[in-house]
């Protein structure tokens, strides 16, 4: 298993694709600072974008798309944390992971290194987990890739570097951590378990731009009329909770936040690996 684990760390490392993912991400953390320093230099923009964030938090929204809004009270200073916040919370970050999610999952099956090491292997499943611990790995690097950008944005852009409540900061990071790490396996999953790139590729998309509305409307529609009400189906998934998690966190969002982590983890490793370890390897 730990030999498993260090040639797919070796792969990633090696890979191409890794690097220019992470470039693309820098610089587009880069780009959302300077246009969000456009933004709040307009005080009535500042406003409207603080009401529309408060309002969002309030009644638990999701809006479609890829948006970053800046949470930053009007007058204060915008902080670390209020830049991490609305990338994080617009999906920009889970796009970029999802992105890489689906080539380093798939990669393996063109090159034919699991053909060649899959038959000589007992538990298949280790594969899997092998997988699936490199792509935590990566989840963690982005992050800090990310806080360390952005950081550096704030000061050069903006001028200034200030952190924001670490109190509130450090809490969110390691829910979001987790909630980004179980959508990346999941997402990995469904690459291994269809075996097609250009499918995969567009779900995970589609997941991060929230086009998966209507499906889940149909769901909440359903659930209503048995007796279900109020019941959203979104706030149960990665991609919702990632949306919806606020700034100051409360125990239902921890609880409810590390229960559907956890689901998606295992229910992804679990099928993922049942899937893999039936199937012809060709």
């Amino acid at each position: 298993m730990l030999n498993a684990v260090k040639m797919d760390f070796y792969r990633m490392i090696r890979t191409k694709s890794l690097y220019v993912v992470i470039l693309i991400f820098v610089m587009m953390t880069v780009i959302s600072t300077i246009l969000c320093k456009s933004e709040f230099d307009d005080m009535e923009m500042q406003q409207d974008n603080y009401e529309t964030v408060m309002q969002e938090e309030e009644n638990d929204t999701v809006n479609a798309g890829i948006s970053v809004i800046l949470p930053t009270k009007p007058g204060e200073k915008v902080t670390v944390y209020d830049m991490f916040y609305a990338n994080v919370k617009g999906k920009e970050v889970a796009l970029f992971l999802v992105i890489f999610a689906v080539i380093f999952s798939a990669a393996d099956f063109k090159s034919g290194y699991i053909k060649n090491i899959g038959g000589q292997t007992r538990k298949r499943f280790y594969l899997i987990l092998s997988k699936a611990v490199s792509l935590c790995i990566y989840t963690v690097f982005l992050f800090g890739v990310f806080i360390i950008a952005q950081a550096v944005s704030n000061q050069v852009i903006l001028g200034y570097l200030k952190w924001g409540p670490s109190e509130e900061f450090l809490p969110y990071l390691g829910v979001q951590l987790l909630l980004h790490a179980a959508f990346a396996l999941f997402i990995m999953a469904v690459t291994i378990i269809i075996q097609n790139n250009v499918i995969s590729m567009a779900l995970a998309i589609c997941l991060c731009l929230d086009l998966m509305a209507v499906v889940y409307s149909l769901f909440d529609h359903a659930a209503q009329k048995i007796g279900a009400e109020g019941f959203h189906l979104a706030e149960y998934t990665a991609t919702g909770r990632i949306a919806m998690l606020p700034m100051a966190l409360e125990n239902t969002d921890l609880r409810v936040s590390l229960v559907t982590a956890a689901v998606f983890i295992a229910g992804s490793l679990i099928i993922c690996g049942a899937v893999f370890q039936k199937r012809d390897i060709h």
